[in-house]
């Protein structure tokens, strides 16, 4: 009998006991949390050499040191970073049967972690625009294709993973890029059918697509503003997950307005949110379907109460041998649900939203003033921004709380104002690879 009840005694701890996090988690969180506070240099000099770890965080890891050189503006190194993120994300061989098979015996986090396709997608797009700022139009084009993936959209939750239709994502920001870039080699019929995909499905992006469009405006001013959705554990079990905040409880999106030179610059309709990860986090087609990681949790539930059955029954007739039977399928079901715990990992840094402004200025340097009504917060104000003739520059910002101040465009991160954030803005200059054809 004492030895049964050290062994119920086990299976209890199986239920009532998980894996914390490891001291590469717990560094990653740390990570993060000076890229929040806009310690970019700390964040990367923490992050580096988990980035470099081959491990099951390699791709998350990746894209958080390369949000952390984006926004310290080390370019060179950030395309590097969401480049290697990019070529396992989009590599069919890494999460491959074998690695499934380990999944139902194991835990689901054993996998490598390849995001939600919203997280999928924003990443392509950012990797994108570092293509785009050194003259790589042909990989930015791919790049921003790759971010317009078909979106499996199941009718009924609980439809089996095979059964989806495939229906268009027609991510805002992809489809403008997109145009742009065909724009940028002389491929108008290409660049009028991605901007017209987009004005199909969204006309308030009107505007927005023909000033994308015209290649007169050579600036473009790319915004993220805010942090993308936290995911976590939501079931008893921790089996399933959910996305917070919600989309109604969630701080609201700022609209940039813009100072050139001192002068009040007119942006019209064009200052939209191109998407909303919180928003896009709520919906299924921008999901993961979850189905292997919900059967584990049933079938485990299934043999614990089946083996306390089993063991009673041994108890009760004196019989050891079925007593240990049903003990064994105790430890197997609570093993089995032990390893169903949902996988909470997501990409932090992810912004809320993005705005993309395209603005015509001449040739030299210029002041480029960012200011959001409602939230002073974020004000940014950026000198000395270079526009070279004959290329287009893109002015990439990152706003998050408190990076607020006035910056040199033309300087090192080192050089930022004491006292102020040195925020994640950097001017990128862009020439096509082929010439542009006159229309």
């Amino acid at each position: 009998m004492k030895r049964f009840s050290w062994l119920l005694l086990v299976i209890v701890g199986f239920l009532v006991t998980g894996c914390g996090p490891s001291k590469e988690e717990m560094t990653a969180r740390k990570g993060v949390g000076l890229y929040a506070l806009g310690d970019f240099r700390g964040s990367i000099a923490t992050l580096k050499p988990l980035a470099e770890k081959p491990d099951r965080h390699y791709v998350l890891n990746n894209l958080r040191l390369g949000s952390a050189q984006l926004a310290a503006r080390d370019l060179e190194e950030a395309e590097y970073s969401f480049l290697r993120a990019y070529e396992v994300m989009n590599a069919t061989r890494v999460n491959d049967a074998a690695r499934q098979v380990q999944a139902v015996v194991f835990t689901e986090s054993a996998r490598i972690w390849r995001g939600e396709p919203y997280e999928r997608a924003l990443a392509n797009i950012s990797l994108g625009l570092l293509f785009y700022h050194r003259g790589d139009i042909n990989n930015a084009r791919a790049a921003f294709e790759n971010a317009l993936f078909k979106l499996r959209d199941y009718a009924n939750p609980k439809d089996k993973p095979e059964k989806f239709t495939e229906v268009e994502n027609n991510l805002p920001l992809a489809l403008l890029m997109l145009g742009r870039c065909f724009a940028m080699i002389g491929e108008s019929q290409l660049a009028e059918a991605s901007l017209s995909q987009l004005i199909d499905a969204r006309p308030e992006f009107q505007d927005l697509a023909e000033a994308i469009y015209d290649r007169r405006n050579n600036v473009l001013i790319v915004v993220e503003q805010g942090m993308g959705p936290t995911k976590a554990r939501s079931s008893d079990d921790g089996s399933l997950v959910e996305f917070l905040p919600l989309p109604t409880n969630a701080p609201p999106i700022f609209r940039p307005e813009l100072r050139v030179n001192g002068r009040s610059l007119d942006v019209g309709a064009m200052n939209l949110p191109t998407f909303d990860s919180i928003a896009m986090a709520q919906d299924r087609r921008w999901q993961s379907i979850d189905t292997i990681r919900v059967t584990k949790s049933v079938v485990g539930t299934g043999m614990i109460i089946g083996g306390a059955a089993t063991t009673a029954y041994g108890i009760d007739r004196g019989d050891s041998g079925t007593a240990l039977v049903g003990l064994g399928v105790m430890a197997a079901g609570a093993l089995l649900k032990a390893s169903s715990q949902a996988d909470v990992r997501h990409w932090e840094a992810a912004p809320r939203t993005a705005f993309v402004l395209p603005i015509r200025l001449p040739p030299g340097r210029h002041s480029i003033d960012i200011q959001f009504p409602g939230a002073m917060h974020l004000n940014q104000s950026w000198k000395n921004v270079e526009v070279p003739s004959g290329r287009d520059t893109l002015l990439y910002i990152r706003a998050i709380n408190a990076t607020a101040g006035t910056f040199d465009a033309s300087g090192s991160l080192d050089s930022t104002p004491i006292g102020s954030a040195p925020i994640n803005a950097a001017p990128f200059s862009s020439s096509p690879n082929e010439p542009v054809r006159a229309d």
